[in-house]
């Protein structure tokens, strides 16, 4: 929400632990509309707001998205971060504030979703999160979409809809061959291909909501010990390396490929891209400009992931 990726106030730091952060200029918000539509193909947007600024200004910056996001007939999905990772892990919003922020985002930006952000499980029955998840249903009705969903995770019943997590996955086999007819290796073949499909089975079997699932534009260090890459070597900033070529294109065949009918099945949620974890990388390493820096500025983004971001573009621009 902020185009400079600064995840701290709300994120891994406590509200009460920071001060607000500034907010963007109306020019960087414009700017990136228009280079996620006309670049890459976007259609829509989770907007990620976690306490960064105050719930006055936060509105006014969802004005902005929604204001520019409409001229590229970009759908805005305001999405918050309920429960910091901080440590303590404290919630970000009081019931009262939480349900007043999105009772307002269905009148002012969108009328038909609100999106939780959340990458780890928090939500069991019973738990902190599940009861504001309640109490914010019941005022906005049947309207929550879960982003940050993990395979294998139920999907809280609050939820008409949820975006997963495929990274594992989407990263191992070092080649298009090792990823598409994985090899025996530590006791069984259930890596890459084979792994994406039992996770999208999963789902085509076990839920009657609709699934978005994720293409990867950042993957794992492939110049490990490893040689098949088939064991996850750790997420490293420094070190992660773009999708194979040509990775995004079979993720997309075999995704589309579990649902009876393909992309027309009801249950095909579509597909998203974590921008968050490309500008973690591509700022964290230094690159000038950084993903979310060229975005906001209005110029060409040309670093490591550059490519796989030019795949998963042309991805959603031959499926419009």
């Amino acid at each position: 929400m902020d185009l400079f990726g600064n995840h701290l106030r709300g994120y891994w730091y406590n509200v009460d632990e920071r001060n607000p952060e500034n907010i963007p200029e109306p020019s960087y918000v414009q700017n990136t509309c228009n280079r996620l539509s006309d670049e890459y193909g976007a259609n829509k947007l989770y907007v990620v707001y976690h306490r960064q600024f105050d719930i006055d200004d936060a509105e006014y910056v969802m004005r902005m998205w929604k204001s520019f996001g409409d001229k590229k007939n970009l759908k805005i999905v305001p999405t918050v971060v309920l429960q910091s990772y901080a440590n303590p892990q404290q919630m970000n919003f009081p019931d009262d504030m939480i349900i007043e922020f999105a009772q307002w985002c269905m009148t002012n930006i969108n009328s038909d979703e609100f999106g939780i952000y959340d990458v780890y499980t928090r939500d069991a029955q019973g738990s902190t999160q599940d009861f504001q998840l309640q109490v914010i249903k019941a005022a906005i009705g049947d309207k929550l979409v879960r982003v940050g969903l993990q395979p294998g995770i139920s999907l809280n019943s609050v939820y008409k809809a949820g975006v997963e997590d495929t990274w594992t996955a989407e990263c191992q086999g070092r080649t298009n061959e090792l990823w598409e007819n994985p090899v025996f290796y530590r006791g069984h073949k259930k890596y890459g291909r084979i792994l994406l499909e039992e996770w999208v089975n999963e789902r085509v079997n076990g839920e009657s909501r609709p699934i978005v699932w994720d293409m990867i534009p950042v993957a794992w260090d492939y110049e490990t010990d490893d040689e098949l890459s088939y064991d996850c070597p750790g997420d490293d900033q420094f070190k992660n390396d773009p999708p194979v070529p040509g990775r995004i294109a079979l993720c997309h065949k075999y995704i589309s490929g579990c649902y009876t009918g393909g992309m027309d099945n009801e249950k095909f949620g579509g597909y998203s891209c974590d921008l968050h974890i490309l500008q973690a990388n591509s700022g964290g390493r230094g690159e000038k400009p950084s993903f979310y820096e060229a975005l906001r500025t209005n110029v060409s983004y040309n670093g490591d992931f550059s490519e796989a971001m030019t795949e998963i573009g042309n991805l959603y621009k031959s499926l419009k």
